[in-house]
């Protein structure tokens, strides 16, 4: 059983529980208002200058597409992996695949699950009423924080107004007129800059950053827990933001059956594919191979708490994503020479959870270069909803991390400059040195 989907099913049923042991009577109430119909009151209420009613209208939108969001998402993984347990089982109607009629015996019982869980959490769904994606896109795209920094200033919500405009701005960097709103309000008197956070930050975030504070502080023991932590929240949150691109596609023509999954599989893949650029937008910036960071830093401190194994295996598993490190391959020989008689066969192993990540990746990323080598005369649409991101000069690790070596064979230590790091691990705005 793959290791991805224990972390995942663990965190479901976490999340299951906790929503369990919840009130309800909102989420019915957000069931038969869609957060479509909150965005337009509160569009409504800025345009008429009622500003606190934009405010009420635009925050009950954006907490009910993220609910939304949850649990389409959610709703997809349960399904998914219902059916692989009917297939790890060989729980068939028949038990001879003759023509493939199994896989397609797996699709109508997903169709069911998800049929099933949808009249479970939603009495309508929000794109029957939306069936050129305009406001799925206008949320995917955080429009709704555009207005609501509006909002918030009328109202004298200062903190809440930079919060606003710092959500919208990860989405939109290079919006300059935000920047500017952004700015003027983190001068206002009275803003609190520890409580302006991204408010679509995900989940992972915090526990990563705190882990890159521990290994500041030298706090190994604290820095292993947290970067640990955040490894098993990553997956679970990257996951999300691939279930959630499995849903409804406009082929703008009638095509046959298999050309059909062929084009739906196509705008699906390309979208689980910025989900991981998606993921290493962290307060303000974006930094490549975060996933693969963990492991960077996860190898050090193990080394430090001298449990040398688990520092070698996490040291490995960084090779995967970064397989000429000199540094780590220094590292590894230095542990390799030093602690060989401490080390067992498990050592040698890339952690599992890294090695079908990068599988998956690599994978995915043949796809993509064969779709675009064999289609290539009818992939320019394709090509474009890639383009922002293929385009993008990302923020090398360099300006978060920086690297001293010494001339001696120790350990080399990396220590992360915590002056760089966009807000404090309370999630707070912390102003960059």
């Amino acid at each position: 059983m793959s290791i991805l989907y224990i972390i995942i099913s663990l965190s479901l049923i976490q999340q299951s529980a906790f929503a369990n042991a919840e009130d309800h009577d909102e989420d019915q109430a957000s069931s038969s208002s869609s957060f479509i119909d909150s965005y337009e009151k509160g569009v409504q209420s800025y345009l008429t200058n009622e500003f606190e009613d934009c405010v009420y209208y635009l925050e009950q939108a954006v907490d009910r597409y993220r609910n939304y969001y949850e649990t389409t998402a959610n709703c997809r993984i349960e399904c998914d992996y219902a059916t692989r347990d009917v297939k790890n089982r060989g729980d068939f109607i028949h038990p001879v695949n003759i023509e493939n009629l199994q896989f397609y015996e797996l699709i109508l019982k997903r169709t069911l699950c998800l049929t099933n869980c949808r009249k479970r959490n939603f009495k309508s769904l929000p794109f029957e009423e939306d069936f050129e994606g305009y406001y799925m896109d206008l949320f995917k795209n955080r429009r709704a924080y555009a207005y609501l920094h509006s909002c918030y200033t009328k109202t004298d919500q200062i903190t809440e107004a930079a919060s606003a405009a710092l959500t919208y701005m990860v989405k939109h960097p290079g919006d300059t007129v935000m920047q500017k709103n952004f700015e003027n309000s983190i001068e206002t008197p009275g803003v609190n800059k520890t409580e302006i956070v991204d408010m679509e930050e995900k989940k992972f975030v915090e526990l990563f950053v705190a882990g890159i504070l521990a290994l500041n502080d030298k706090n190994w023991e604290n820095a292993v827990s947290f970067m640990e932590s955040s490894v098993m929240q990553y997956i679970f949150d990257e996951n999300q933001c691939r279930a959630y691109c499995e849903g409804e596609f406009d082929h703008g023509f009638l095509p046959d059956f298999i050309s059909a999954i062929g084009n739906h599989f196509t705008n699906a893949l390309y979208c689980k594919k910025n989900c991981s650029m998606e993921m290493g937008q962290v307060r303000g910036k974006f930094y490549e191979n975060m996933f693969a960071a963990h492991y960077k830093y996860l190898q050090m401190a193990y080394y430090e708490v001298k449990k040398y194994e688990e520092s070698y295996r996490t040291g490995l598993s960084y090779l995967l994503f970064d397989k000429h490190n000199e540094d780590m391959h220094n590292n590894l020989k230095l542990i390799s020479k030093e602690h060989k008689g401490l080390l067992g066969k498990d050592a040698f192993k890339d952690r599992r959870e890294a090695a079908e990540y990068r599988e998956r990746q690599l994978y995915e990323e043949k796809l993509i270069a064969f779709i675009k080598r064999e289609f290539e005369s009818t992939s320019s649409d394709i090509e474009s909803n890639e383009e922002e991101y293929l385009n993008r000069k990302p923020i090398g690790e360099e300006e978060l991390y920086s690297v001293n070596s010494s001339d001696d064979d120790n350990q080399r230590e990396t220590t992360i400059e915590e002056g760089t790091i966009y807000q404090t691990p309370n999630r707070g705005y912390h102003e960059e040195f």
